[in-house]
């Protein structure tokens, strides 16, 4: 997928934390942005964005920026998830967002660029506490995706 996004950097990497950070430009300002990929299983990260506090080290994913490039934003962590599983082939992405409208724009940007990321990913939709092949237009709670070894 080749979608305009911002310039990132990988900003630490250790065993379990890969982070990555990029710069949202936009009527609101620069607005510094981290991307974090956290182990939580064997071989399966948890994706993480938002603005990172200074002090705590911890990311709000909660904040709206309201910097007019969520799209941008998106292809962004789309772009950082291309590069990370190329360095971890073998993982898994678990990804949620931080409301249900935060999730749901998720699956409308999945859906958006289905044909593109089918190229490259599985992905699979939680409902009701169990995973399936995504479906478009079909409401989940958190989303998993893997790197297509088969296709490459």
């Amino acid at each position: 997928m080749h979608l305009d996004h911002y310039l990132f950097t990988m900003t630490s990497k250790t065993k379990k934390v890969t982070e990555y950070e990029f710069t949202s430009i936009g009527p609101k300002g620069v607005i510094r942005k981290t991307i974090r990929f956290v182990l939580i299983d064997h071989n399966c990260y948890n994706l993480s964005f938002g603005e990172k506090d200074k002090d705590t080290n911890k990311i709000s994913d909660t904040v709206n920026s309201r910097n007019n490039d969520h799209e941008m934003i998106l292809a962004t962590v789309a772009a950082v998830v291309d590069v990370f599983t190329l360095d971890h082939p073998y993982s898994s992405i678990y990804a949620t967002g931080s409301t249900p409208s935060r999730t749901r724009l998720y699956r409308i940007c999945i859906t958006k660029y289905w044909s593109d990321i089918t190229t490259q990913f599985t992905i699979l939709g939680l409902q009701n506490d169990k995973w399936q092949g995504f479906t478009q237009n079909r409401s989940y709670s958190a989303f998993l995706g893997t790197r297509n070894h088969s296709k490459q």
